[in-house]
């Protein structure tokens, strides 16, 4: 039986999607669906990695149904995930210890900013090209073993493996016979040393954290196993950080180029080369890719809480039923009244990073309406993306005039007009926004053997293209409130708890 599909596990912060691939990269079919979140405090956030991981096969038995295609026909997997999402897990038993530590978490903030001040902080962002934060999973394993009975004893025992959620499907998927990480994803946990290319062992050391837990790092597309779990021995051959997968996918190789995911939250990647630099404040260093042992670099800003911003809307205040319609409810109203929304829901990394903003909303008046608050959540995305631009342009001296979108909320047309007139830029989408799962679907095929990478520079077609349209003083006028509004949300839980 001919082998002609790609099989992609697209693992988000808030869901997970299978996509079925053929070889030409056209989408056969696709399954989706959510998994719970879990905030127990207000600076936690937590999944469920045995329910991640059920619903993964699940996605991918559904997808494979749709398609109407067996295990035998699929030639290889790639896997793409959002990062820093961390499992530790029994190898005796396969079973988690904890519950998964979401990014979004922000229960180490204090001992992030003291470490961050500290030698040990600066070494370790000479190293690694990330500021010491909440979401660098050396902090939150040394919290739990600190706070949860059992833990530091099983972390000691040699029987816990830890791992990002690419490495965690990986070693399920495999049954225990691979534990590794793609370079993209080790790059973005902050403790990964870019100019040896080995975990930072002092870092370990500071926290009494023992790194042999941690995974061994391959190639973006490399060999990761095989799963027999679909019918057929079917290799793994593609592992790559989300954000990553798309500037991969975006086409987006040479130095300059750039790319913006609007998802659970906004990332804006671009690609610097080969060469390793430390980033400005406000950015991040990581590894773009690895391929047959050649790594490219990325500076990276990002907003933690954009599209999320949107679905707390639906669950959280039940404003609105659908993501969806937030476009239709936005466009009801010429403005948002003077209304701003901070969607610092779980801290602020650029301009400057600080675990301890929150959202606020202001400007509030009697003539405040739903359709006000939709519209500025809108903004408030398309600020934060503004944010970005200004740091980039003033701490690197890179000027981005062409930006290309993707991820679910890029569909949306309002906001996607709205980054234009923000940032200034003219904004390009293309005709399908499932730009992170491409790229682990070329990831597949590459580590297969099945394609090259110059095999894939136009996979994507430009759907459509927003150029700037506001008036430049209405532009400044709004631009100088967001930034009152977002100061205003700075270090609110320090300051007021």
């Amino acid at each position: 039986m001919e082998k002609n599909y790609v099989m992609v596990i697209d693992e988000g912060t808030t869901g997970t999607r299978a996509l079925i691939f053929d070889k030409k990269l056209n989408i056969i079919s696709s399954s989706y669906t959510e998994f719970t979140q879990y905030t127990p405090a207000p600076d936690k956030v937590e999944h469920d990695a045995m329910e991640i991981y059920d619903k993964s096969i699940q996605m991918c038995r559904q997808a494979m149904e749709k398609a109407s295609i067996t295990g035998e026909e699929i030639a290889c997997i790639g896997i793409t995930n959002q990062r820093n999402t961390f499992v530790l897990w029994d190898k005796n038993t396969g079973l988690p210890i904890h519950k998964a530590i979401v990014w979004q978490d922000g229960r180490c903030g204090d001992m992030a900013e003291k470490l961050a001040a500290e030698q040990i902080g600066k070494d370790t962002f000479s190293a690694t090209g990330k500021k010491l934060c909440t979401y660098q999973p050396v902090l939150p394993i040394r919290w739990l073993m600190d706070r949860v009975d059992g833990i530091e004893g099983q972390v000691n025992s040699g029987d816990v493996l830890f791992g990002s959620i690419d490495c965690w499907l990986i070693w399920k998927l495999t049954e225990g016979r691979t534990h590794a990480i793609a370079s993209s994803n080790a790059s973005s946990l902050g403790c990964y040393d870019l100019n040896e290319k080995t975990w930072y062992q002092p870092i370990f050391d500071h926290l009494h954290v023992p790194v042999s837990i941690f995974p061994k790092v391959l190639n973006d597309a490399d060999d990761y196993g095989f799963t027999s779990l679909f019918g057929a021995e079917i290799p793994i051959t593609g592992a790559i950080a989300d954000q990553q997968s798309a500037l991969f996918s975006e086409n987006c190789r040479m130095a300059g180029s750039a790319k913006c995911t609007n998802g659970t939250g906004t990332f804006m990647d671009i690609n610097i080369g080969s060469t390793f630099k430390l980033p400005p404040d406000g950015l991040d260093t990581l590894i773009a890719w690895t391929l047959d042992g050649v790594t490219h670099y990325c500076y990276e800003g990002m907003i933690a809480v954009t599209g999320s911003a949107v679905q707390w809307l639906r669950d959280g205040l039940e404003m609105i039923d659908t993501s969806a319609e937030t476009e239709e409810i936005a466009s009801s109203v010429p403005d948002t009244n003077g209304l701003y929304f901070v969607p610092t829901l779980a801290g602020l990394n650029c301009p400057e990073y600080d675990p301890f903003a929150r959202g606020l909303i202001a400007g509030v008046s009697r003539g405040t309406t739903k359709a006000h608050f939709v519209r500025a959540t809108l903004e408030g995305i398309a600020f934060s993306l503004a944010d970005i631009m200004k740091v980039v342009k003033e701490r690197t001296g890179i000027s981005v005039n062409n930006l290309q979108i993707d991820g679910g909320a890029s569909k949306n047309n309002l906001l996607a007009q709205m980054i234009s007139d923000y940032t200034q830029a003219s904004v390009s989408r293309p005709d399908s926004v499932e730009a992170t799962a491409l790229g682990g679907a070329e990831m597949a095929l590459i580590g297969a053997g099945l394609a090259k990478p110059e095999d894939l520079t136009d996979i994507m077609a430009i759907e459509k293209t927003f150029t700037p349209k506001m008036d430049a003083a209405l532009r400044e006028k709004n631009y100088r409130g967001w930034e009152c509004a977002r100061k205003r949300a700075g270090k609110w839980l320090s300051e007021w708890n």
